[in-house]
């Protein structure tokens, strides 16, 4: 489950439009993609609609890098 939940948030990125050679686990979405608010909502978006969950604020909030956003879809995938 978790190769296809990391496969599908690199597809995410790429969608977003991040350049294939910057998308890795460590990547901050500030200081490595560059994120500005529109890229974010964008990110957030495609990812709830990519995996048909719910990311609230205070989670959002939480979300520095892909490994994060990789972490909090496995979690909330295992929930249901």
């Amino acid at each position: 489950m978790e190769k296809q939940v990391r496969l599908g948030v690199y597809r995410v990125l790429r969608k977003v439009g991040v350049n294939r050679q910057y998308i890795y686990p460590e990547a901050s979405f500030t200081n490595d993609l560059f994120f500005d608010d529109i890229d974010w909502k964008c990110f957030l978006c495609f990812v709830e609609e990519q995996f048909n969950i719910e990311i609230n604020d205070e989670e959002a909030q939480r979300l520095v890098t892909v490994e994060n956003t990789i972490e909090l879809v496995n979690k909330r995938l295992s929930l249901n």
